[in-house]
C-alpha cells in the first residue's frame, strides 16, 4: 500500500499465471465513489521482481473546475520480496515523486492554488519512452529512466535512483549526452517501440523496431555525476543498427499506441536479445517467421537459421495439435504480436486472430521454433470477462497488442522456467499432455488438493483466509478460471463454459 500526491491510501494486488495466460496487476482505490472518465492504471515496464506503473489521480477541488485532463500522474514501483531482501518478506509500493517541467515558468504565488499539482506542470513522458533497471540482488535498488527529447546533436534522460537504505529524497536528473561520432542515424529520427534492461545489469536499450538500438550505460552516467573526477571519455551511449534484410526506411505505424504486429526486439533471462521478423505478402496467407541473435559485443546480429518457420509448416503445427488433442480448431491466419520466452530463447508466444460475427477471439499460443512443436494455446479472456463486467465501466476492446514480459513469478514461488520441462505436465500422477486443454480436462479426474507450498493462491493473488475465496485450491476450471473443492463440481461447470464458448463463436459443440 501507499498514498498517492492527493494523500489517499491505494493497495496494489498481482494475479499470476503460467504463460501464455495473462497475470495482471490490479489497483484498489480507497475513494468511494470512484471518479468517472479516469484513466486506466497502465503498466510501463518491468525489470527482476518489480514493475513499474502509472496511475492518474482524481481528486476533487472546490476552487477549480472538474477536469480530468488536469488530473497529475503519479508513477509507482511494485517489488515482490526477494531471498536476500534485508528489509521485509513483504511486497513494497514506492511512489515516486513528480518530475516537473522546468522549462516552463513557475510561480510561487500561483502554485499554492495548486494542491495538489496539475498536469500540466509534469514534465511529458511517455510510456514507451520510460525503462526500469533493477540492479542489487535484494532488489531494494533500482532507476527509472526516461528518454523523451532528441535532437541530431544530443539526447536528453530524466534519471530517478531510488535506494531503500538512502534516507535522501529521490530527486529526478536531467542528463544530456552527446551523440557519438559513428552514428549513422539521427536520434531525432528515431520512435521508440520498447525499452528494456541489458543483461549486464547496468545499461538500458530502447529499440525502433525498424532501425536499431539505441544502448545507454545508466549506471555509470549516474556515477559520473556523482564523482567529478570521473573518467568522462567513456562511452555512454551506443547505436547498433538492425540487420539489412530487417531494416525498413520508414516507421509504417508512427503512432506509439499502434506498434508493428510483425517486428519485435526482446531480451531473455539469460541475456539474449532476439529480433523477431514476420516476413508477409500483401493480402496472401504467405509468411516466413526469422528470428536473429545479437552478439551485444561486437554489434552483429546472427541469423537463427534452425529457427526459421514458413505458412505451411506453421499452419502444420495448427492441425496436427487438433487431430492430436481433439482441440479447437485455430484460426489459419498470419501470427502477430510475436514474443520472446524469457526461459527459452527458441520458444515464442504468437497472437491468433480468429474472425467471428458478435467478437473477435484472440488465441495466444506458444511455438518452439527450433523444435517445431506447439507447446501451448489458450483463448485470450479480457478483464470484464475474467472477472464480470459492471454496467457502469466502458468495454474496453482488445484489438492485440505485445505485453510486458515479467520474472516476477519467480520471485513469488511460481517460477515458469523451472518447470519448462513439465509445464503441460499433471502434477498428481506426472502424465504429460501436447496442450494446456488437455491438461485442464484431464485435472478433473483427480480429487487431491493441488495447492501451492505456501498456499498463495494464484488466480486470486491473496492469502487464504486474507482476501481469498477458498482455503485450498482443489480444481479451477481452465475456461473462467472458477474454484470448486470437488472434481464432479467442475466437471459440470467445465460442460456449461464449453457449451456456452461453442455458442459463442459457433463451434460444434
Amino acid at each position: 500500500m501507499a498514498y498517492d500526491c492527493a494523500g489517499r491510501l491505494l493497495r496494489v494486488s498481482v494475479r499470476i499465471v503460467d504463460p501464455p495466460l495473462v497475470s495482471r496487476l490490479y489497483l484498489h482505490w480507497t475513494l468511494k465513489p470512484p471518479l468517472e472518465d479516469v484513466t486506466d492504471p497502465a503498466v510501463v515496464a518491468a525489470h527482476r521482481n518489480s514493475i513499474l506503473f502509472k496511475v492518474t489521480v482524481p481528486f476533487e477541488d472546490d476552487s477549480w473546475w472538474h477536469n480530468s485532463c488536469g488530473f497529475p500522474i503519479d508513477y509507482f514501483v511494485y517489488s515482490a520480496p526477494t531471498t536476500s531482501s534485508s528489509s521485509s518478506n513483504v511486497p513494497s509500493l514506492t511512489r515516486l515523486p513528480p518530475c516537473f517541467d522546468e522549462r516552463r515558468r513557475r510561480n510561487d504565488e500561483e502554485d499554492k492554488w495548486f494542491k495538489p499539482y496539475r498536469r500540466q506542470r509534469q514534465r511529458c513522458m511517455i510510456d514507451q519512452d520510460m525503462g526500469l533497471l533493477c540492479h542489487s540482488e535484494d532488489g531494494d535498488e533500482f532507476t527509472v529512466a526516461d528518454l523523451t527529447y532528441r535532437s541530431e546533436e544530443e539526447v536528453e534522460l530524466c534519471l530517478l535512483h531510488h535506494h531503500h537504505h538512502i534516507a535522501t529524497p529521490m530527486q529526478w536528473r536531467i542528463k544530456k549526452l552527446p551523440t557519438p561520432p559513428d552514428m549513422k542515424i539521427y536520434p531525432c529520427s528515431l520512435t521508440t517501440d520498447t525499452v528494456f534492461p541489458i543483461g549486464d545489469g547496468r545499461s538500458l536499450c530502447w529499440v525502433d523496431y525498424y532501425h536499431g538500438l539505441l544502448l545507454v550505460d545508466v549506471l555509470l552516467l549516474l556515477a559520473n555525476n556523482d564523482n567529478p573526477a570521473a573518467d568522462h571519455t567513456q562511452q555512454l551511449l551506443r547505436y547498433i543498427p538492425l540487420p539489412k534484410q530487417a531494416l525498413k526506411s520508414r516507421h509504417p505505424c508512427p503512432d506509439a499506441f499502434s506498434p508493428d504486429p510483425y517486428q519485435h526486439v526482446c531480451i531473455t533471462d539469460d541475456g539474449i536479445i532476439k529480433l523477431v521478423c514476420i516476413f508477409t505478402k500483401y493480402a496472401q496467407l504467405t509468411f516466413t517467421i526469422i528470428t536473429w541473435s545479437l552478439d551485444i559485443h561486437k554489434g552483429n546480429w546472427i541469423k537463427d537459421c534452425g529457427t526459421i518457420m514458413r505458412d505451411a509448416e506453421f499452419f502444420g503445427l495448427l492441425d496436427s495439435s487438433h487431430r492430436q488433442s481433439n482441440s479447437h480448431l485455430l484460426p489459419r491466419v498470419i501470427p502477430s504480436f510475436p514474443v520472446v520466452s524469457l526461459a527459452d530463447p527458441d520458444v515464442i508466444c504468437f497472437l491468433l486472430k480468429e474472425i467471428n460475427k458478435d467478437r473477435n477471439t484472440y488465441w495466444a499460443i506458444e511455438v518452439n521454433m527450433r523444435e517445431k512443436v506447439l507447446l501451448s494455446t489458450t483463448p485470450y479472456i479480457g478483464e470484464e470477462e475474467e472477472e464480470g463486467h459492471s454496467p457502469k465501466k466502458p468495454c474496453i476492446n482488445f484489438y492485440g497488442q505485445y505485453f510486458v514480459p515479467s520474472k516476477l513469478s519467480s520471485y513469488m514461488g511460481h517460477d515458469a522456467s523451472k518447470r519448462r520441462a513439465t509445464r503441460n505436465g499433471c502434477r498428481t500422477c506426472s502424465r504429460q499432455f501436447t496442450t494446456f486443454q488437455a491438461l485442464g480436462g484431464h485435472r478433473t479426474s483427480h480429487k487431491r488438493p493441488q495447492v501451492r507450498d505456501d498456499g498463495i493462491d494464484l488466480l486470486l493473488g491473496a492469502l487464504p483466509g486474507k482476501g481469498a475465496a477458498v482455503k485450498h485450491v482443489v480444481h479451477r476450471c481452465h475456461i473462467c478460471g472458477t474454484v470448486f473443492a470437488t472434481g464432479r463440481a467442475i466437471s459440470v461447470t467445465e460442460t456449461i463454459n464449453d457449451g456456452w464458448l461453442a455458442r459463442r463463436h459457433g463451434w460444434p459443440e
